[in-house]
């Protein structure tokens, strides 16, 4: 099968679901079967896409359908085939999640919703694959404005206020990248992909090109100071879309650096590189610190995706300033570091949603301290929730662990990049706070993980919880699957991605970083020998069989089941840990950073002989919404009352308005 029919025919599954859904609004179900399963079919067939471009070498093609100025063009090389085959595979997942997980929203524009949806994945199909600067744009903002509609679907004062604070943040970060296309067009004399790479010698040009997509994707990627929409939007979405926000429209920003960085701009001074070293750094230090002290078990999630982005960026910035240094092999290991973090994070994200819309679903509520003890109701859902929680606490042998560790590879050997005892030392300060994130995020997924799970149930409504359908298992199931076999066949993953970067460096300059020596468990220098990581994973799974082995011989033996030894006392949901708790010598270490407040309510009216009633309350405040937001908010408040001020809606007034800007113009230009 030729290249354009596939491409056609996932075109065509998305048009068909587009068309055909709304003339089911009378039948839910079958509405929710058909949609869903469309973005199934035709998700499938963006991974049958980037699986032909890497058999096969880069695609091309042209619709017969052209506007004015907006050439509809294809081209589909192996970075464009990366990232089309991870939306793809995690955009599968999600539908079939969400044919079981949609019934929720029956009730609330479902075939609004399921419209979005579809529109929403074929935006970030197409954001991947257009050639063209112009329809890029387009499908960029109909990414922007659906997923802004789906954040809103609930239509609670939450979520509308989450949708609209994306919209305005996502909107400027489309100006910049309009920006930085039409300065790039300019240079090259055209719109097309391939022909924006012919940027002239301007060092200016090239240094404002870099800033303007670096503040435009970097918005859409959530890097901090610009992140604040992120952990408002993803939460108040329907599941199935956080999951896809989160692992993989994210990614979407990513793969424009990736574009322009590699291929428009190529080899740029080393300050690029050290500058997305110091964002990414910031972003993933401050995103895990966020993330450890949430009580939501979706903004959790989100702070999270903000730290894993700050971990690709390393690997994107560490591999620009080896670029400039003229060090190929280690620049395609640093990049090729970022873009398995990429896929990893897609997967392991996606399931650790999954898990948290199954938690939310049975019980609720997205606030961990009324969860607990669901491990003996929702024991599938634990299982792959562990997994997951695993995998992002970078714990062999999970695809988390191997990312990781190739970033730490490739920081390890950045002083060769920057040399000097400067370039020792924001290698060593780069090391130290990537070691610090790792541990970080292992504390917050082991108190994730133990307040949902663990322990006695909070609440009356974690009691009657049950397992979630097998619709929302099987996908988590595949998606748990995948985080082991990722980190198993990481050797094989290196060789992909030796494909996907080695058109963007001279023939044979990067053959190297594929090498298994990076997956050697010691530095890159000492590579000779060791334990690598597929040998790692047998002694793991061989540990696995010899210890069911043995528990098989010997037998269960005989157990007692009873209540806690706790000096005679029956133990109770009071007596466990809290979520609030447990991030406490957390918030501690870092209160300069976190600046956490306690509230302390005490309740007088209760009874006498019960005691008082005590709600202990920790608040955290937000360094960049306090020093950078909140006062640019109040400035364009006044500045909308000095306005509104002057809009008296007198015509006379405005004639004077216009006579007196007139006579200053006409003054002003008299001088000369």
């Amino acid at each position: 099968m030729e290249f354009s029919l596939l491409y056609g025919l996932m075109l065509l599954l998305f048009a068909t679901g587009l068309l055909i859904t709304p003339f089911l609004g009378e039948k839910l179900k079958v509405a929710n079967v058909f949609a869903h399963g469309i973005a199934i079919l035709g998700s499938l067939a963006a991974v049958l896409c980037a699986s032909f471009v890497f058999v096969n070498g880069a695609q091309a093609m042209k619709l017969p359908f052209q506007l004015t100025y907006m050439a509809f063009s294809v081209r589909v090389d192996t970075l464009s085939a990366y990232f089309l085959g991870i939306i793809g595979l995690v955009a599968a997942a999600a539908s079939m999640y969400a044919i079981a997980y949609g019934k929720e929203y029956f009730k609330q524009r479902f075939i609004l919703m399921a419209e979005l949806y579809l529109a929403f994945i074929l935006s970030m199909l197409l954001v991947v694959t257009v050639n063209h600067v112009f329809m890029f744009l387009v499908v960029w903002e109909v990414m922007s404005v659906t997923s802004f509609l789906l954040v809103g679907q609930e239509n609670s004062q939450a979520s509308t206020k989450a949708a609209y604070l994306y919209l305005v943040m996502t909107h400027v970060g489309t100006a910049f990248i309009m920006t930085a296309f039409l300065l790039l067009a300019n240079s090259s004399g055209s719109m097309e992909f391939t022909a924006l790479r012919v940027l002239g010698a301007n060092e200016w040009t090239r240094n404002i090109v870099f800033l303007c997509s670096f503040i435009g994707f970097g918005m859409k990627a959530g890097i901090i100071p610009l992140h604040v929409w992120l952990p408002k939007a993803h939460p108040a979405a329907p599941t199935h879309v956080s999951a896809l926000m989160s692992g993989v429209m994210l990614k979407t920003a990513i793969y424009g650096m990736a574009r322009f960085y590699l291929e428009f701009l190529g080899i740029g001074p080393a300050w690029w590189g050290g500058m997305i070293l110091l964002f990414a750094a910031i972003s993933a230090v401050l995103g895990v610190l966020y993330a450890v002290v949430e009580h939501d078990i979706k903004s959790l999630l989100a702070y999270s995706s903000v730290e894993n982005i700050g971990l690709i960026l390393l690997g994107v910035g560490a591999g620009m300033v080896f670029m400039s240094s003229g060090l190929p092999v280690l620049a395609g290991l640093a990049w090729a570091a970022a873009f398995f973090h990429v896929f990893n994070h897609a997967v392991f994200k996606a399931l650790l949603f999954f898990g948290a819309g199954a938690v939310v679903h049975a019980t609720h509520t997205r606030d961990m301290e009324h969860h607990g003890g669901l491990i003996k109701v929702m024991p599938y859902t634990s299982v792959f929730f562990l997994i997951g929680s695993a995998a992002i606490a970078a714990l062999p042998p999970f695809n988390g662990f191997v990312s990781e560790w190739l970033l730490f590879q490739s920081l390890f050997a950045l002083p060769m990049a920057l040399g000097g005892i400067g370039g020792k030392l924001v290698g060593a300060i780069l090391i130290s706070l990537l070691g610090l994130t790792g541990a970080l995020a292992a504390a917050c997924f082991v108190k994730a993980y133990g307040i949902m799970f663990l322990a006695k149930s909070r609440s009356a409504l974690t009691e009657k919880a049950v397992e979630v359908p097998g619709l929302m298992l099987v996908p988590m199931g595949f998606m748990a699957l995948l985080c082991l076999v990722l980190g198993v066949t990481a050797p094989k993953i290196m060789v992909l991605l030796h494909q996907v970067l080695v058109a963007f460096f001279p023939e044979g300059a990067i053959d190297g970083f594929a090498s298994p020596q990076w997956f050697i468990l010691g530095t890159a220098a000492q590579a000779s020998g060791g334990l690598s990581l597929p040998v790692l994973g047998l002694v793991f799974v061989a540990g696995i069989i010899m210890a069911i082995i043995f528990y098989l011989y010997k037998g269960a033996g005989k157990t007692h089941v009873g209540e806690t030894w706790t000096c005679g006392i029956i133990p109770n949901a009071r007596m466990e840990y809290t979520a609030t708790g447990f991030s406490g010598p957390i918030r501690r270490a870092f209160g300069k950073i976190l600046r956490p407040r306690t509230m302390t309510v005490i309740n007088a009216n209760t009874s006498p002989y019960s005691g008082r009633r005590i709600v202990y309350e920790v608040h955290i405040s937000h360094v960049v919404d306090e020093l950078v937001y909140q006062p640019l908010n109040r400035y364009i408040v006044r500045l909308s009352q000095f306005m509104k001020e002057i809009q008296t809606g007198s015509v006379q007034l405005y004639i004077g308005y216009i006579m007196a800007v007139t006579v200053a113009v006409l003054i002003w230009s008299t001088r000369w």
